[in-house]
C-alpha cells in the first residue's frame, strides 16, 4: 500500500508544497499518526495504565496538550477526549498498547489512520496569517505554548495547536480540506498586515 499526502495533486501537479518567505514557514508534516482516545478520567486506576503507555500525562485543562516528546503531542479535546499524534509509523502499536492497557476498563481507542493531516505554521507572521480567517483570540497572553483549541480556520474546521513560542502552530485538519486550507494559507501569507493585538 502507497501512502499519499493529502497535497498529492499539488506535488504531481509540480506547485509548491512549501513556502519559506516574509517571516512565515509553511509545510506539511505528512503521515504523522493520529488516535483518538476517549475514556472516564475519574478513573484513576485506568487512566494511570494509559498514562504509562503515552508516557505522559493526560492534559486535564481545557485548550491543552502535553508532549511525551517533541513528535507526540496528548491535545484535549473535550473532559474525556484527546488527540495524539504520534511520528510516523507509530499510530497502530501506540493504540494496540492502548487497547491493552485499557483491558475491560471504559475507554475507545480509534486510528485515525490518514484521515487527517498537519500543516506547519511558523515564524513571526504565523499569528497574523491565521488571525485573518479565525475567530480566536490568538494574543500570546492567552493562547500560547501548550494551548490548543478546535475552531475555524477559512470556513473549515481545525485543531490549532501552538508548540512553541517562535511561535510554530500546528493546524490539524481533515484530509477533504488539507488542499483547500493549503491554498487559502499560501494565499493569506503573501499579503502582510498589521494585526491589532492590544
Amino acid at each position: 500500500m502507497r501512502r499519499e499526502s493529502p497535497l498529492v495533486a499539488r506535488i504531481q501537479a509540480g506547485l509548491p508544497v512549501r513556502l519559506d518567505a516574509g517571516g512565515v514557514r509553511l509545510q506539511e508534516r505528512a503521515f504523522l499518526g493520529h488516535v483518538n482516545l476517549r475514556c472516564d478520567p475519574q478513573d484513576a486506576v485506568l487512566t494511570a495504565a494509559l498514562e504509562r503507555v503515552l508516557e505522559c500525562s493526560l492534559p486535564r485543562t481545557p485548550n491543552t496538550f502535553h508532549a511525551a516528546s517533541p513528535a507526540s503531542k496528548v491535545l484535549w479535546l473535550g473532559p474525556d477526549e484527546w488527540l495524539l499524534i504520534t511520528p510516523e509509523g507509530r499510530e497502530d502499536a501506540m493504540a494496540r498498547a492502548l487497547r491493552r492497557a485499557a483491558a475491560d476498563g471504559f475507554a475507545s481507542v480509534i486510528e485515525l489512520g490518514s484521515g487527517q493531516t498537519v500543516i506547519e505554521l511558523r515564524g513571526e507572521r504565523a499569528r497574523e496569517v491565521i488571525a485573518k480567517g479565525c475567530p480566536l483570540d490568538l494574543h500570546p497572553r492567552v493562547f500560547g505554548p501548550g494551548r490548543c483549541a478546535q475552531s475555524r480556520l477559512a470556513r473549515t474546521l481545525v485543531t490549532i495547536a501552538q508548540a512553541d513560542a517562535s511561535p510554530t502552530f500546528e493546524l490539524i485538519v481533515r484530509r477533504s480540506f488539507a488542499d483547500y486550507l493549503w491554498q487559502w494559507l499560501h494565499d493569506a501569507c503573501q499579503y502582510p498586515v498589521t494585526p491589532r493585538l492590544a
